[in-house]
């Protein structure tokens, strides 16, 4: 088998590194929401929403298990069909409505 040939067939089986990188990885990363809120406040139906979020929402009673639902700040919390006034909220994270992010909100036209 001829030397030159076989040299050829070698193959280097070193592992390259590869970095992935998102699209707007060269803008610096702003928090959108502030986490987890461990204990945060609770907030009864009638209530003005004061941060838009994913809130823990507790029923008089246990007639539905507790459950998380998004609200948007400047709604007002909802009354049960159920258990009426005695329903209550709780902020479990704070998260930015799409629409209202800086990467998504349509550019106003002039």
């Amino acid at each position: 088998m001829n030397s030159a040939r076989s040299q050829a067939v070698v193959v280097s089986l070193q592992r390259e590194r590869v970095r992935f990188r998102s699209a707007d990885e060269q803008r610096p990363r702003r928090p959108h929401h502030k986490g987890r809120i461990e204990g945060g406040p609770v907030y009864s139906s009638g209530s003005t929403v004061r941060e838009t979020g994913i809130y823990e929402v507790t029923h008089d009673r246990e007639h539905r298990n507790t459950h998380d639902v998004v609200m948007l700040a400047g709604d007002i919390f909802p009354a049960c069909e159920t258990c009426d006034a005695r329903v209550r909220f709780r902020l479990v994270r704070t998260a930015p409505y799409i629409f209202q992010d800086p990467d998504f909100e349509k550019a106003e036209e002039e």
